[in-house]
């Protein structure tokens, strides 16, 4: 009966012969192999050990100065934006879009008044020929009566207004609510025998403007604002009528 080695051996084969080169590569492999797995121990160590330091540092107290714990520092919080409110009764008030009034082709004369003006400490001796007069508490306003709907043009801008105000010193001298600068260095034109601070300039054709005319040298003043479009008086015009307004005697 046929040996079961020897049966191995027909069914394999042959050996293969087997050179000094194929030894000297498998003695090289061998090598590689094991250097391979001492640098892989070494790693590994390393790794162990950074972990077992990392595990050791996280339970110390945090923030550690030669040994002894810091107070733990607070958490930053991060503040929430406020939201501006508009409270609900605020209605933003609307644009007057309304026009003012047509410019006549020819100013509005002058005209003597022979009536002075009630309720108030000044009086003007000129006045808008055919203009009505109202008062509103110490102001007096001038309009045209015959001024067809003045609902529909632009608030003030067919009225005539005159008040008297007065200057206040705090230290710098005598001067007007609507300046910073004292009276004394202001410039000045001269109306008749008043000293007049205005806001245009004498000669130009836009009257729509404010005069001040001081009353003597004393801190009183009578205030004219002319923002009548259907007066279409120039400069010159309301000069010579804010000259004719001052305090009573």
């Amino acid at each position: 009966m046929t040996d079961l080695k020897d049966l191995l051996e027909e069914a394999a084969g042959p050996e293969p012969a087997v050179t000094d080169s194929d030894l000297s590569a498998a003695l090289t492999r061998g090598r590689r192999a094991l250097r391979r797995r001492r640098l892989t121990g070494i790693a590994t160590g390393a790794v162990a050990t950074a972990l077992v330091i990392g595990v050791g540092w996280s339970v110390l107290p945090t923030g550690t100065t030669n040994g002894a714990p810091e107070p733990a520092a607070q958490a930053t919080k991060t503040p929430k934006p406020v939201a501006k409110t508009t409270p609900k009764d605020y209605r933003p008030v609307p644009q007057d879009t309304r026009k003012p009034p047509v410019i006549p082709a020819d100013p509005v004369p002058l005209a003597a008044n022979s009536t002075p003006f009630a309720g108030v400490a000044f009086t003007c001796d000129l006045i808008p020929q055919g203009w009505a007069v109202r008062r509103f508490d110490q102001q007096i306003v001038l309009y045209d009566p015959k001024l067809a709907n003045p609902s529909q043009y632009r608030l003030a801008t067919y009225t005539l207004a005159i008040w008297s105000e007065d200057m206040v010193d705090e230290g710098h001298g005598l001067t007007p609510a609507k300046y910073g600068d004292p009276w004394s260095k202001l410039p000045k034109v001269r109306v008749g025998k008043q000293q007049v601070v205005t806001t245009g300039v004498p000669g130009s054709p836009y009257g729509r403007q404010q005069v001040f005319l001081r009353q003597g040298n004393t801190k009183h003043l009578v205030t004219v604002t002319n923002q009548a479009w259907n007066l279409a008086w120039d400069m010159n015009t309301l000069l010579k009528f804010a000259g004719s307004c001052h305090s009573k005697k």
